[in-house]
């Protein structure tokens, strides 16, 4: 097993969980095996691993990166971790505005949507 490899593992843990990256990385298709162990030393290992970079910056840039991108599932799924790594609501609603700014207002409309959901099913 390569370094990324390994620490993109353990990355993964740490912010899907466990199960979650266990059941992704022993899917029964070899195919998928390939492509989640290629996302998880690439992504994971080598990005969100290496040193230097707050993890709540990471959520940050990733966050604007995929809004930019329309990939809204994406966002979401980033917003939680987000919220995981230290974001509070007054940060994460400043970078709605920031993304109405530069993505278009219907881009930022829909990160806003996301944002107050994923706010209130964490009771925040």
């Amino acid at each position: 097993m390569s370094d990324h490899l390994a620490q993109g593992i353990e990355v993964r843990k740490r912010l899907f969980g466990e199960e979650r990256t266990n059941q992704a990385l022993s899917h029964p298709d070899p195919a998928h095996q390939d492509f989640q162990q290629f996302i998880t030393s690439y992504c994971f290992g080598a990005v969100w691993g290496e040193d230097g970079t707050a993890w709540r910056d990471r959520s940050l840039m990733t966050m604007a990166i995929v809004a930019a991108q329309h990939r809204f599932v994406e966002f979401e799924t980033h917003v939680k971790l987000a919220i995981k790594n230290g974001c509070e609501q007054a940060l994460l609603l400043a970078l709605v505005k920031h993304l109405a700014v530069y993505c278009g207002v219907p881009t930022g409309l829909e990160c806003f949507r996301i944002v107050q959901r994923v706010l209130a099913e964490a009771g925040a």
